[in-house]
């Protein structure tokens, strides 16, 4: 049995943030905080907006309002289209009714430090259109306000982290279980969603392609940070890298690992021994109180140990939570601090074309301890 969330308080906690940061209110559109606010899934276009003294509604499409309704936990709903106002102005005429259509509001416009657009951020059509109905407002960047709730996790929520790291261990298993010589990578993916789904999972993180499975030279694009699956056909003594990010209980997980399939080279033997090194480094200097752009560093400085900097990225993981663009963020400019109940996938990126790509995406836990893996599977590249 799965420990409650208590969303309410949820709403009285970022009502607080919002107050602090000089708010008036805070327009949530990103997918992460519908999600993380009104407890149901929302593929949709939707808000969620909340006052400095507390009130909470959400707006959300007319097509889809009723099973939110029925799924989320009681907040006061807002239809937008299908004869109700369009989205725009039914945040306007919510904001209005909550006498704070001429204050300091925040609104999701950008997520600093991320060359990622999360899902839900405001477009610029958006931005011009709400500055023109709300004419007396003070419009400003209100991600902070929910990167700051989010960043610590409750144990509800590492209890469901917990369900999608197991979902996700699942799939890579099967995809172990699967690869060999002559199998598409688009086969894997299916056999890897398949196994996601029989584990809970309602719903894959698709900005990079859903379930990504690349092989041989797709492996080793340089900085290539994607490779979503193709019906290119798995070779013997190529890398493989699977990538997978199941969603349970609306909370992602986010794995990848690369596999050596066959007998690697003397390049890709030096590369993948260059690729362990850094990413079991980082995970060994994931300490509260330390600064996170420390332990990336010594990540890096692996690669350049190795000689294979030029290949290597300096960007090391990524808050996970209903979102995996989200605080803290792991790269070595970072200004994020490790704290306890943190959670990330740590992250490791090498990419040296004509040999090979290796890829870490792994869900760890930041405790009084360090980092504790939330998958089972190794932090390592597998070999079949």
């Amino acid at each position: 049995m799965l420990t409650p969330i208590d969303y309410p308080r949820r709403i009285v906690k970022i009502a607080h943030e919002i107050e602090t940061r000089g708010l008036d209110a805070y327009v949530s559109t990103r997918m992460a905080g519908l999600h993380y606010l009104v407890g149901a899934f929302m593929p949709w276009t939707g808000a969620v907006i909340v006052s400095a003294a507390g009130e909470a509604r959400f707006v959300y499409w007319a097509m889809d309002i009723e099973r939110v309704k029925q799924e989320g936990w009681g907040m006061q709903a807002v239809t937008w289209g299908g004869g109700e106002p369009d989205f725009l102005d039914a945040i306007v005429a919510v904001l209005d009714d909550m006498g704070v259509a001429q204050g300091k509001i925040g609104f999701d416009i950008v997520i600093p430090g991320s060359a990622q657009a999360a899902p839900g951020l405001l477009s610029a059509y958006d931005w011009i259109e709400l500055n023109k109905k709300l004419p007396k407002a003070a419009l400003e960047n209100g991600v902070p306000c929910l990167e700051a709730v989010m960043l610590i996790k409750e144990e509800a929520e590492i209890e469901r982290l917990r369900l999608a790291a197991a979902s996700a261990d699942a799939g890579f298993e099967a995809a172990l279980h699967c690869i060999k010589p002559g199998i598409t990578e688009n086969a894997v993916a299916g056999v890897v969603e398949e196994a996601t789904r029989r584990h809970g999972s309602i719903w894959a993180w698709s900005v990079t392609g859903g379930t990504e499975v690349g092989s041989g030279p797709r492996t080793a694009f340089l900085k290539g940070v994607t490779q979503q699956s193709t019906e290119k056909k798995i070779a013997d003594n190529e890398l493989v890298i699977v990538d997978l990010h199941p969603m349970v209980e609306l909370y992602l997980a986010d794995l990848g690992l690369p596999v050596m399939l066959g007998k690697p080279t003397r390049e890709q033997r030096a590369l993948m021994d260059a690729w362990e090194d850094a990413v079991a480094t980082v995970m060994e200097n994931l300490k509260p109180g330390d600064p996170a752009k420390d332990a990336c560093q010594k990540g890096y400085d692996k690669f350049v140990k190795h000689g294979v900097a030029e290949y290597g990225l300096p960007m090391f993981g990524h808050g996970l939570g209903t979102c995996a663009r989200q605080r803290p963020f792991m790269n070595t400019g970072s200004g994020d601090i490790m704290q306890e109940g943190m959670v990330l996938a740590l992250g490791g990126h090498l990419y040296k074309p004509s040999v090979g790509g290796l890829r870490q995406e792994y869900p760890v836990l930041i405790t009084s301890k360090g980092a504790e893996a939330l998958c089972r599977h190794k932090n390592a590249v597998y070999k079949l």
